[in-house]
């Protein structure tokens, strides 16, 4: 009789984490503090401790410092950045828990800024407009946060498996019992048995940006292929400020000025606002279009945004940016205090639905960080993260993880063990290598070059219409259309085929959930429904797959129940 350890390398556990990032972490950690006796296996593609972006970014959570105030926070974020379509009862919980996510990270090992009483060391930064009063506060921590995380992991027992690229979930009946995958570097093919799983591997970046490359919506395409449901996808279109010279950002809005010397800033973005706006976006592209291009950034107030983030001791922040620096004046571009600029795309889209323990829609899989912000609801109307609050995503990140851990640990601790098909696993197992069995076709690098022609432009995926949404969907439908041909010859090549995959499920449905919406909300500009419709879309978009077809229905935001109404 035919076994599944015929088919590959079979490893049970009871909680299963997938992604080795600072989200995956935490959720191990929490999981053996929850209950030491559970197994818990955490599964990355890369290195647990060096995957994910926390210690690629600016090294900041988001906090409450002692003159904000959780109502102030809540109503202008749902009022003036979620456009009230947050959660606004889990927003609320996020925001109350702001403090004691840092304090726990603190506690776990990592480098957070304490003042001389042993408090957070917060602080009021406009990051990116000098003239915006925040209604919250930031708080740092050091770059080499990962590693005090990973070595507690370790402590607590957490196993640990890396280089291994998980691909499909599976499932019998509505339950999820665990997932395969394969080695990048050997080949091997992994079942892994798991009472519980979280999903932790990050957001869709379609792998534009250096920081942002791992993200290629694994979890999200696997948890959507197995049935969960997507919430908000027509928000993952994070457009930004990119400097021509090193493709770095632009921190300050308040300084774009045309080729003629005028501040474009004053003319799309005359309110403060506490990150980029999509009007000033498509003034820069307006500008251009014109002949007043191209747009420049004047460097002369840098400083005073940025001395506040070099304020806390933290060597290894200090350390990295430096050096990079250097590294960039010596080999680089030469910098210019006029850098030029252009509208760039960074994606993050991070759509699996979730409830306020980060359970999905199916029984044994949970979602947490960038693979589960939007889909939390808790954002509303933004792309997340950064939902245009700079440090929530590090906050998310582990506060989703505090959530989901203890609430898997309790499922994985009363669930049955895994009933796993045979002939489900060997037809995975088939799917999954048969570009390996291939010497000529389609590559994972045209694929991922098709969908990232129609996601990183503007018109399809910032200043959007009827028709050029349908025109981007026919061309993400061609690419799809020859990936039944994608061929591969090692390990590495194998897994950009799945990324490939991934990304053009998590394309089509950014852009069928903004076909859908047929208004102008928070980043969701239609240019034939320029108005906001609070009549007919307070409403979450939904996505699921039936029968091989992507779905979208409507499902209405309970604003009767929230303190906040338009």
């Amino acid at each position: 009789m035919a076994k599944i350890e015929d088919l590959g390398e079979v490893i049970s556990t009871d909680v299963l984490i997938v992604g080795g990032g600072i989200s995956g972490l935490a959720g191990a950690i929490k999981a053996k503090e929850e209950s030491s006796k559970l197994e818990v296996l955490l599964v990355d593609k890369q290195t647990v401790g060096w995957a994910g972006k926390a210690s690629k970014g600016g090294g900041y959570f988001i906090a409450l410092g002692e003159k904000d105030d959780v109502d102030e926070f809540v109503e202008y974020h749902v009022r003036n950045l979620g456009c009230y379509l947050n959660d606004q009862e889990l927003l609320y919980s996020y925001a109350r828990r702001f403090n004691e996510t840092v304090e726990q990270v603190a506690a776990w090992g990592a480098k957070v800024a304490m003042n001389a009483e042993g408090r957070l060391d917060t602080v009021k930064c406009p990051l990116f407009d000098p003239r915006f009063t925040p209604k919250w506060s930031i708080v740092g921590v050091d770059l080499d946060m990962m590693m005090p995380l990973r070595t507690r992991a370790r402590k607590a027992g957490v196993k640990i498996l890396n280089k291994v690229q998980v691909v499909e979930l599976l499932k019998q009946d509505d339950r999820i019992e665990g997932v395969v995958g394969f080695n990048l570097i050997d080949g091997r093919f992994y079942i892994i048995k798991a009472k519980a799983t979280i999903l932790a591997n990050g957001s869709c970046n379609y792998k534009v940006k250096r920081m942002w490359h791992s993200g290629c919506g694994d979890g999200i395409a696997a948890a959507y292929r197995a049935g969960a449901e997507i919430r908000n996808a027509e928000f993952g279109n994070f457009f930004d400020v990119h400097r021509r010279d090193n493709d770095g950002p632009a921190f300050d809005y308040t300084a774009l000025y045309n080729a003629l010397g005028e501040n474009i800033s004053q003319r799309y973005r005359p309110e403060p606002r506490p990150d980029i706006t999509v009007d000033l976006l498509l003034g820069m592209e307006k500008e251009v279009k014109e002949g007043r291009g191209p747009i420049y950034w004047d460097l002369s107030g840098a400083k005073k945004l940025r001395e506040p983030i070099r304020r806390w001791n933290r060597p290894r922040f200090i350390r990295f940016h430096d050096y990079t620096l250097s590294k960039e004046l010596k080999y680089g571009t030469p910098l210019s205090a006029r850098a030029e600029v252009s509208v760039a795309l960074n994606a993050e889209l991070s759509p699996i639905r979730v409830d306020h323990a980060m359970k999905t829609s199916l029984a044994g899989l949970w979602a947490t960080g960038d693979t589960s912000l939007m889909g939390s609801g808790c954002v509303g109307a933004v792309f997340a993260p950064p939902a245009l609050i700079r440090g929530i995503g590090l906050g998310n990140s582990v506060q989703s993880a505090l959530r989901a851990a203890p609430s898997a640990a309790r499922f994985a601790s009363q669930a049955s063990a895994p009933k796993i098909s045979y002939g489900e696993v060997k037809r995975l197992k088939e799917v999954i290598f048969a570009p390996m069995g291939r010497t000529k076709g389609f590559s994972a690098e045209e694929a991922i070059y098709g969908i990232q022609d129609v996601m990183c432009r503007v018109q399809y995926n910032l200043r959007r219409s009827k028709e050029r949404l349908e025109e981007g969907l026919s061309k993400i439908e061609k690419v799809q259309q020859r990936l039944p041909e994608l061929w591969a010859k090692d390990g590495h090549s194998l897994g950009k085929c799945h990324e490939a995959r991934n990304i053009a499920v998590c394309g089509e449905m950014t852009l069928r959930a903004a076909l859908t919406r047929t208004e102008s909300r928070g980043t969701h500009i239609r240019e034939d429904y320029p108005n906001r419709d609070d009549k007919n879309w307070l409403k979450w978009t939904i996505i699921r797959e039936k029968s091989g077809k992507m779905v979208v229905s409507t499902e209405p935001v309970p604003i009767e129940k929230y303190k906040f109404k338009p």
